[in-house]
């Protein structure tokens, strides 16, 4: 069983190509958005279990923004929201594969004589990796503009003080681009290789045999894997928008 690298398409709609990856992202993204709604007007003071894990999640993710800022309230509100969107987003993406109908239901296209998964993790197709590594990158520069002001962001990358930090500067433009290769290839990679053998093992023997500890293994790559984006994420958020490290 080989998994094409790139996605499949599976249907055409007034001209945009729906691919299995885009309909996958699509349905997890409405998901989230229905769920969002639902816990904001069933808010309890007793919560319910669905609650009180949601709440302990927000507090776990708010709690780590907190302790990478050190506490600095305008920062923690500037990236909480980015952070613990890329975290839900991307896990729940990951967590997506291990669905015992992923990689299996099809459509056959009799023009072209394939058969076609109707759904793909999002993260196994490379455009979305990056996609969602763009929208870090830029983010994380309309942050630090906002909270340094530009001038003093630019000369981050642009300082002809010292020949010292025109090197300096070098490698951090350097550096932005680079971030565009490690963290999109990481996630893609991992969730890639993933599906593969998910889908090895499903078409061999059907998905309710696999082995638990590789099922319980790949859930947790899974998680690791958004938890690894999201902090680097944050990590990149905070240091371009500390004065101290600027100025050091």
């Amino acid at each position: 069983m080989i998994v094409p690298r790139a996605p499949q398409v599976i249907a055409n709609i007034l001209g945009f190509t729906l691919t299995n990856t885009v309909l996958t992202a699509t349905i997890v993204s409405i998901l989230i958005i229905v769920t969002a709604f639902y816990l904001s007007s069933k808010l309890d003071v007793i919560p319910s279990k669905f609650q009180n894990f949601i709440e302990v999640l927000i507090d776990s993710i708010k709690g780590i923004v907190s302790e990478q800022t050190q506490g600095d309230v305008k920062r923690i509100n500037l990236f909480f929201p980015w952070v613990a969107t890329f975290f839900i987003l991307i896990a729940l993406n990951n967590l997506f594969e291990i669905l015992p109908f992923v990689g299996i239901i099809s459509f056959y296209f009799k023009h072209a004589g394939i058969t076609v998964p109707i759904f793909r993790t999002a993260n196994s197709d490379l455009n979305s990796t990056i996609a969602l590594t763009l929208i870090s990158v830029i983010v994380t520069q309309y942050l630090a503009i906002k909270q340094m002001g530009i001038l003093q962001h630019l000369k981050r990358y642009f300082n002809f003080s010292k020949p010292l930090n025109i090197f300096s500067g070098i490698f951090e433009l350097i550096s932005e681009f680079t971030k565009l290769i490690s963290l999109s290839f990481r996630l893609y990679g991992n969730i890639y290789a993933g599906d593969v053998i998910i889908i090895l093992f499903t078409k061999l023997g059907g998905m309710y045999f696999l082995p638990l500890p590789f099922l319980a293994f790949e859930i947790l790559i899974d998680i690791i894997q958004a938890g690894i984006f999201a902090m680097l994420t944050l990590s990149f958020m905070t240091i371009l928008t500390d004065k101290d490290e600027l100025t050091s």
